[in-house]
């Protein structure tokens, strides 16, 4: 008895000690490799091939570790000390081992197509989400505005230039009038600044990019390099800006609002929010577009503004689905999940993102680009309330 206790204890700790080994494994490949320049600029085939291999060699661990967690006993039983076979005793002993046995293997097979099918399919099969929102006040010169929203690129070694450019691709051939970028240009590093602004030099507008800022680009703590970047890639970068869209004499303004967070950590921060120099001199009687990266604050600004349309990012719509789980841990974070809202008479729309923010792992949360067709209200009210 005190012998299989002792095994049992060993068995405890050598369990615990495996599931520290796989949790720092991956926690090390994911930071090491994440920030790994060179495979951020591989391309074509070579692309594939690496991004292949290294998430291969990213994701083992955390396999391994969930499988730990499905059976902590395991280790245990193969420490215990194997019975001398008896002729005598049923055949059902064995016949029960062989079953945990399959059933291990089934198991393992079945993490391991779900963790790949999260990591090398469902990201590179991005979704084009395309609806109709009636905005109030609309001039009849605006009806069918096509607006094309790229979110949160998240560039780095798992989202590199290539990948980009397969998203700038796709928006091409949707005749687009306006693309709007709202933020997230990186992941982590300004270094990757180039890889995430040059291939977006050939998007193409008939009426113009815009983009804001996320809070990752103040992450970099080079937020003065990731301006300099996305200004030279000519993406029409708005910090507490306004611009104008004119048809003729009848005019849509565009509002692009800085991140909420500020550049020394996680707390929020409205200083660098300026909503009266945003919003100020706009007519009242034209219609309003906000960008704003993280939803949270939207209602602040509807409060305020009313701004007709707020088009944000952020929340990647939760990543990973699990069921009743996704939302409710989003919801109680970021307030908004993904899709669109209406708050009194403004709408809000959340972009599910294009990149990855923690592990390159997407499950029933597919890349989303957005195209917005706006049409004159009807006055009936749409979306999710809030």
């Amino acid at each position: 008895m005190q012998r299989k206790l002792g095994f049992g204890l060993l068995g405890l700790l050598l369990w615990l000690l495996g599931l520290a080994i796989c949790g720092s494994l991956f926690g090390w490949n994911l930071a090491w490799l994440k920030d790994w320049q060179w495979l951020a600029e591989q391309t074509g085939w070579r692309f594939w091939l690496a991004q292949t291999i290294f998430r291969i060699v990213l994701l083992l661990p955390l396999i391994l570790g969930l499988l730990l967690l499905l059976h902590p006993m395991w280790l245990g039983r193969r420490l215990l000390p194997s019975p001398k076979p008896d002729s005598s005793v049923s055949a059902a002993p064995l016949a029960h081992e062989t079953l945990n046995r399959r059933r291990f293997v089934i198991e393992a097979g079945l993490l391991g197509g779900l963790v790949g099918y999260s990591s090398l399919i469902e990201p590179f099969n991005p979704e084009v989400v395309e609806l109709e929102l009636p905005i109030a006040n609309l001039p009849s010169r605006f009806e069918g505005l096509r607006i094309v929203q790229l979110s949160d690129l998240h560039v780095c070694a798992y989202t590199p230039a290539d990948d980009v450019a397969r998203a700038v691709a796709l928006i091409n051939q949707l005749d687009a009038d306006i693309v709007t970028i709202t933020g997230d240009f990186v992941d982590r590093h300004a270094k990757f600044a180039d890889d995430a602004t040059m291939p977006l030099r050939q998007l193409q507008a008939r009426e113009g990019i815009f983009s804001v800022l996320g809070n990752h680009d103040y992450y970099t703590g080079d937020i003065e390099r990731m301006i300099w970047a996305i200004k030279r890639a000519d993406l029409g970068l708005l910090i507490n800006q306004q611009t104008v869209i004119r048809r003729g004499a009848e005019r849509l303004n565009l509002v692009g609002l800085d991140d909420p967070k500020h550049n020394a950590g996680n707390g929020w921060s409205h200083g660098n929010i300026d909503l009266a120099r945003a919003f100020g001199n706009l007519r009242a009687s034209d219609p309003c577009i906000t960008l704003l990266h993280n939803p949270i604050f939207a209602p602040s600004v509807i409060g305020a503004y009313a701004p007709q349309l707020v088009l944000s990012g952020h929340t990647h719509g939760g990543q990973i689905w699990v069921p009743i789980l996704t939302e409710q841990a989003v919801r109680s974070r970021d307030r908004f999940v993904e899709g669109r809202y209406q708050l009194a008479n403004s709408q809000v729309y959340v972009n599910r993102g294009w990149g990855f923010t923690g592990p390159p792992l997407r499950f029933a949360k597919r890349p989303e680009i957005s195209v917005i067709r706006l049409t004159r209200d009807q006055g009936s009210g749409i979306g999710d309330s809030f």
